[in-house]
């Protein structure tokens, strides 16, 4: 596909999106549109703020949260695709690139399932929120 100035589209794209684009349809299937339309998450990816991590069988989003400290974040907002492989290895490569660029811990923010199912991985439960819908 050509984009502008004749360039294949490819060479404009941004690390990443041609992997995003084969997870995005799992993705949009878990996001809540009241909250985040999926416009939304391929502007965040397109832009670097949300970073798509990937294997064969299992993809996650996460991004940096930066605290008052100096201290960074990683955050983990969604996942999508094969348990074993996201906690084998999909996982543990955003955990190694969060710790090669600075970051003091991991944060998945997700159901209460996952907090059963990372707790060997050295997970626990920090915080809870509660909602009520309108």
């Amino acid at each position: 596909m050509l984009g502008r100035v004749g360039v294949e589209r490819s060479v404009l794209d941004p690390p990443g999106w041609s992997e995003y684009r084969t997870w995005r349809d799992a993705f949009a299937a878990i996001l809540d549109p009241r909250f985040y339309p999926i416009g939304w998450l391929d502007g965040e990816i397109w832009s670097g703020r949300i970073r798509l991590f990937s294997g064969p069988k299992s993809a996650i989003l996460v991004a940096l949260k930066p605290y008052p400290s100096g201290a960074i974040e990683l955050h983990g907002m969604a996942a999508a695709g094969e348990l074993n492989e996201l906690r084998s290895s999909t996982i543990p490569q955003a955990e190694n690139w969060a710790r090669s660029i600075g970051c003091i811990c991991a944060v998945i923010e997700s159901r209460p399932a996952w907090g059963k199912i990372m707790r060997d991985q050295g997970y626990e439960v920090f915080q809870t929120a509660i909602r009520k819908m309108f």
